[in-house]
């Protein structure tokens, strides 16, 4: 028996409008596994691009390298920890990216029901997946959402090379963000920084 599907299709489904199950961003087998591993495995850290803010990802590079769809972390990403209205910044960078036909939908592990913004420029929220770093939920959000068949054509943007990170088992570059402030739980920030500490240690993180 596959195990790691079933634990896939263990995972509470949520409705997009109420928000998700509290196991998203809850421990997850998939989380465990990827975090232990990371210190031993420089391959799971390989990091695409690295840029302090969402804002610094160059939209050229990426269309120069065959990126056709983006996926986005939200919390840490695109704002600080449960952030409801976004910055112009932020979603006139979107709308670049947009305009050059990128193909985009955020995935985060966190509340869904705040993405409004997004929405009403032609963003998708993935929903009804398994929670990062689960390869199942990319390639679900790659299929069903980005409408796209290769991982290989598929960017992660986020801070976290636990759960974002995943996209790198998936198949998927990841662009890793410096994380955005904010009130979150110190479990969190404390796994997120020994995982972006492995990344360092391993040589992944030189500006690109």
């Amino acid at each position: 028996m596959d195990h790691s599907a079933k634990k896939s299709s263990n995972t509470k489904r949520f409705d997009i409008n109420r928000g998700e199950s509290s196991e998203c961003e809850g421990l997850t087998w998939p989380k465990v596994s990827r975090f232990i591993s990371l210190p031993f495995s420089p391959s799971r850290t390989k990091t695409f691009m690295q840029v302090k803010r969402f804002e610094d990802v160059s939209i050229d590079r990426l269309f120069s390298k065959g990126v056709e769809g983006i996926l986005l972390d939200a919390d840490g990403t695109l704002g600080p920890h449960h952030i409801r209205e976004f910055n112009s910044g932020i979603l006139n960078h979107v709308r670049a990216m947009l305009k050059k036909g990128f193909k985009i939908a955020i995935y985060t592990n966190a509340s869904k029901g705040r993405f409004q913004q997004f929405q009403d420029i032609g963003v998708e929220v993935v929903h009804n997946v398994p929670p990062k770093p689960d390869p199942t939920g990319f390639h679900i959000a790659m299929t069903k959402f980005l409408k796209l068949e290769d991982p290989n054509k598929v960017c992660m943007i986020g801070d976290n090379y636990v759960t974002d990170g995943g996209a790198i088992d998936a198949g998927m570059h990841f662009i890793h963000v410096q994380p955005v402030k904010g009130n979150e739980l110190f479990f969190h920030s404390a796994t997120r920084l020994f995982a972006y500490l492995c990344a360092k240690m391993q040589g992944q993180l030189t500006e690109k």
